[in-house]
């Protein structure tokens, strides 16, 4: 009777347990059926993060402003600086918002954190255009305005990282650069859109106006957007890699699969059944780490382009370069040529790979940038606006291919918190603090070009770690 048995489970063609040995295999991630992902989906990923960038940019674009009626003192260079020492407190909160937010969207799906991060932005933007100002409530209003930065830098740790992991987690392999470059645009869009909003209030409104109501104009309308975003987002399915996780974390508990063993199977990391938890989880982890440190590198010299790219207008201003008004109007020419570019790097990169795309445009920035700056400073309206663009076509290349490179780089059990960690912690020590830090250097030392040293030291810093990475663009998500 034993030996019947043993016969009979050892026989393939027995059909007793005819279906057991498929169940780990995983089913193709071509979600989009080669037509592109959903619209809704699309839409759903870019408005938090159009909204994110845009509630950096009008801060950033109107830090003058902020400075007078938040932080005054008889040197404006002085307002300035501790406006951008604000700006800079709500990347302090992001690394912990990335943590906390990032475990919910790894434990309780994508389309949960992505709400939270949402309101949680649409709100804060809502209350800053709210405030009473120093000259109503004295210390109380920049205390009112750094708490709410903080607030807002929480959400902010999983909002851009949370969109770019939901929508290549949708794309099929041969697709993910282009919706990366998507996402990414849509930082720059928001970006773009803070600018012209700022533009138009400093531009079509007297100095007094703009001091008494005007600058609470463009926060006001952070609200409007959030609103739309919410209303999308909660209409949206999670993402086809995430639905795969949570089948499989079903399949656990009905029949006692270990799910990260049967992860680390199917990435390679076991050696057999028996050795996959022990082996296949522990290289699974070690990879995670190393993919968490690369990531935090590339991100020294990314961020510090970024948030220059953002920040040119105050920096011009401060500097004596253009009148703020100039700078951005400048600013907003070259973002406006930036946001197609980032597309189609991305779609480049989908060809070409991430690696060499990105690494060619840091580069050229090691070299470049000290001369970009000297041209944008000279005084003229044409170098500031030619400068610029040069600036943002390379960064377009760098910034088009990176979202899918990160993703790329973790398994899915863990990417929506690892990804957001290692970004944000690298976005809060490095892009945070790179408007204070431009703004100081160019003004302690006099020279207008200083902040390019610190920035050709970041794109070789980012070109070192890239070195490193293992080009992914032609395999499947993990």
């Amino acid at each position: 009777m034993e030996l019947t048995k043993a016969a009979n489970s050892a026989n393939p063609a027995n059909p007793a347990k005819p279906e057991k040995p498929e169940k780990p295999e995983k089913p193709s991630r071509r979600t989009d059926g080669g037509r592109g992902v959903p619209g809704r989906v699309t839409t759903a990923a870019v408005l938090g993060t159009v909204l994110e960038w845009y509630d950096f940019a009008i801060y950033a674009s109107m830090a003058a402003v902020i400075g007078r009626l938040f932080f005054p003192s008889d040197d404006p260079t002085v307002s300035l600086l501790v406006t951008f020492a604000s700006y800079a407190v709500g990347f302090v909160c992001r690394p912990l918002g990335a943590i906390v937010l990032g475990r919910l969207g790894d434990r309780a799906g994508r389309r949960s954190m992505l709400a939270v991060t949402m309101v949680t932005v649409g709100v804060a933007s809502v209350l800053i255009g709210l405030l009473p100002t120093h000259a109503s409530v004295g210390a109380l209003a920049p205390a009112l305005l750094v708490a709410l930065r903080m607030v807002q830098g929480l959400a902010a740790g999983a909002e851009w990282t949370g969109g770019a992991t939901f929508l290549i987690e949708y794309a099929r392999t041969g697709r993910r650069g282009l919706y990366s470059g998507v996402v990414q645009a849509s930082t720059v869009a928001g970006f773009l859109l803070g600018t012209g909003v700022a533009m138009a209030v400093v531009r079509f409104m007297s100095e007094a106006t703009v001091d008494s109501w005007g600058w609470r104009v463009p926060f006001l309308l952070g609200g409007v957007v959030a609103a739309v975003g919410l209303f999308v987002r909660l209409k949206l399915d999670e993402s086809p890699a995430y639905r795969e996780l949570r089948a499989a974390r079903k399949a656990e508990h009905r029949h006692g699969t270990g799910t990260e063993e049967a992860q680390t199977g199917r990435d390679g990391g076991g050696e057999r059944a028996g050795d996959g938890e022990r082996g296949g989880v522990g290289d699974d982890s070690a990879q995670t780490r190393r993919g968490w440190l690369l990531v935090l590198g590339i991100v020294f010299g990314v961020t510090l382009y970024g948030y220059t790219a953002t920040s040119f207008p105050a920096f011009l201003d401060a500097v004596g370069a253009l009148s703020l008004a100039d700078a951005l109007t400048t600013n907003a020419v070259a973002l406006l040529i930036e946001v197609p570019l980032i597309v189609a790097a991305g779609a480049l990169s989908d060809r070409l790979g991430r690696k060499r795309l990105m690494g060619g445009a840091l580069a050229l920035y090691a070299v470049a940038t000290c001369p970009v700056f000297l041209l944008a400073t000279n005084g003229t309206l044409a170098g500031a606006l030619i400068g610029q663009i040069v600036f943002v076509v390379l960064f377009a290349a760098v910034s088009g291919p990176m979202a899918a490179l990160f993703v790329e780089l973790f398994p899915t059990r863990v990417r929506s918190t690892a990804f957001s960690s290692s970004y944000n912690v690298g976005a809060a020590v490095f892009g945070g603090t790179a408007p204070f830090v431009n703004t100081y250097l160019a003004t302690a030392t006099g020279i207008a070009v200083a902040p390019a040293l610190y920035l050709v030291l970041g794109a070789l810093v980012s070109l070192a770690f890239l070195s490193r990475v293992r080009d992914r663009h032609k395999e499947e998500l993990r």
